[in-house]
């Protein structure tokens, strides 16, 4: 839902002008056993994919 709100708000200006918080900015790992993980800056990842595959929208 919260995606949704950062699109329409960036579609008309800065989100910060209708009192939307600001968008995460996440950093992408690469865990040595393979996969995918997100984490914010400076703190552990919150959610992982051991074997990711790709989709096609």
């Amino acid at each position: 839902m919260r995606a949704r709100e950062w699109t329409l708000a960036s579609c008309y200006g800065d989100p910060t002008d209708y009192d939307i918080p600001e968008l995460p900015t996440w950093r992408v790992c690469r865990p040595e056993r393979g996969g995918i993980a997100f984490a914010a800056r400076g703190r552990q990842p919150f959610i992982a994919a051991e074997q990711p595959v790709t989709v096609r929208r």
